[in-house]
């Protein structure tokens, strides 16, 4: 803004100097033209009454002619000073010079220094029976010289410049002004929000951001932070839940360790109760054994750090699980697509997830029926697993979306003493972390678990 007034402060002066510059010429072209040349001598017409200016003491301007190397005429304010003579310069004939002086009155001034050739009567030319041209040839050019005080002009320039200046110094309190005043009115959207955020705790009732009285440009940042609110509340209901189940299942077996204990010191010489207390600390201790370890590995499924991948062969890998597992006495029914179905991914994931898919489908199903699994190539170069059971507890459509938070049951008084709902879980977790995805569906009381790598 200060650089637009600058230029425009300069082009004002400028127009202004111009415009001055343009009235002494003017002044000058109207002077020569009251110099008149025939064939016996050179006439000055002027008549100071009609241009006072020249003769008068106030504010007073000169003008001074030269012919033949001598003054012609000069303006009677000349008279009036010690200096009665102004500068005289060199110029080419039709050509004009401008230039800052001192007048002889003291004052700053401008001068305009040209040279001209006098006008001829037509009439003279017409008795002397030659042209313009011919008679210039016989012309002898006069200098003429005009100045006046440029005081006005400065006073003017001065006034301009003033005026930017103030203008200047409003422009910019006003901006700061209007600026501060836009500011202070767009950040008072994100004042706000800013205290409804502050307000919402994952422990109350208001989980989201009233987009009501937000601008339209807010209003995505707000749906995204309502969003990541639910997310983590959620989140920290689930925390809370696995939490309290997990104090819940390690409770259990501590209980049954005091009681154990308890009972042991209270009958020290109870035969059937000694004999029995190292088997039963045994089976407890192994619980919780498996619990923690289970817990753990749940924990560990669920890092940020970055797998290693290999490549695994999928049908080496499932005859291993299955040998592992020790299952003769179950019969399973495996289908191939391909001989050699490789995949690049992390082993110990894999191994996991296959290994508690097919732990599961043993042990939630009756012992007379088939385990199925097949493996089948997609047509968009995916690898479908499918491991599917019948289910001999009453399963519905609702519980499917339940299976694979951590430590669910479809038992909620917990009765089952090797089974703690964290399979699935895991399973889950590292299907994430693999970027494969698990699915699982019921038809009938058929229920198939789908990984797709």
């Amino acid at each position: 803004m200060l650089v637009i007034l600058l230029i425009t402060d300069i082009s004002v002066d400028t127009w202004i100097s111009g415009e001055f510059d343009r009235a002494m010429l003017n002044k000058v072209g109207l002077l020569e033209t009251l110099v008149e040349e025939d064939n016996v001598e050179v006439e000055f017409d002027f008549a100071g009454e009609f241009m006072p200016e020249f003769e008068g003491l106030e504010n007073p301007e000169y003008f001074q002619l030269w012919h033949k190397n001598q003054v012609f005429e000069r303006s009677d304010t000349l008279t009036f000073f010690e200096i009665s003579d102004l500068p005289r310069l060199n110029v080419e004939l039709d050509e004009f010079i401008i230039q800052d002086i001192t007048l002889p009155d003291g004052r700053d001034g401008r001068m305009v220094f040209t040279k001209f050739l006098p006008q001829v009567d037509s009439d003279v030319r017409e008795k002397m029976g030659i042209n313009r041209e011919e008679f210039s040839k016989s012309q002898t050019p006069m200098e003429f010289a005009y100045a006046l005080s440029k005081e006005e002009l400065n006073y003017i320039l001065w006034f301009v410049d003033v005026i930017f200046i103030i203008t200047s110094i409003l422009a910019v309190l006003a901006v700061r002004k209007i600026v501060k005043i836009v500011v202070y009115n767009s950040l008072k959207p994100i004042d706000d929000f800013n205290k409804q955020l502050s307000n919402i705790s994952l422990n109350s009732n208001q989980l989201e951001v009233s987009v009501k009285t937000l601008p339209e440009e807010l209003v995505p940042i707000a749906n995204g932070v309502n969003q990541f609110i639910k997310d983590n509340h959620s989140l920290y209901v689930r925390e809370q839940r696995l939490t309290s189940d997990i104090a819940h299942e390690l409770k259990t077996p501590i209980a049954e360790l005091i009681s154990l204990s308890e009972v042991a010191l209270k009958f020290p010489h109870e035969k059937q109760i000694t004999d029995n207390l190292t088997k039963d600390v045994h089976e407890i201790s192994s619980r919780l054994k498996n619990i923690v370890n289970n817990i753990l590995l749940l924990q560990k499924s669920g890092s940020t750090q970055k797998l290693p991948t290999c490549e695994v062969n999928l049908r080496e890998m499932l005859n291993n699980i299955l040998t592992r597992e020790n299952i003769d006495k179950r019969e399973i029914n495996i289908d191939f697509s391909d001989s050699t179905l490789l995949v690049n991914s992390n082993k110990f994931a894999l191994e996991t997830v296959f290994s508690n898919l097919i732990n599961n489908a043993i042990f939630y199903s009756p012992n007379n029926t088939a385990i199925e699994i097949a493996v089948s190539k997609t047509s968009e170069r995916k690898v479908l697993i499918k491991i599917s059971n019948i289910c001999h507890e009453e399963t519905q459509e609702n519980d499917l979306k339940l299976f694979f938070d951590p430590l669910w049951q479809k038992d909620s008084s917990r009765t089952s003493t090797e089974r703690f709902g964290l399979g699935l879980a895991i399973v889950k977790s590292y299907c994430e972390r693999i970027n494969a995805t698990i699915s699982a569906s019921l038809i009938n009381r058929r229920i198939t678990f789908t990984v797709s790598l």
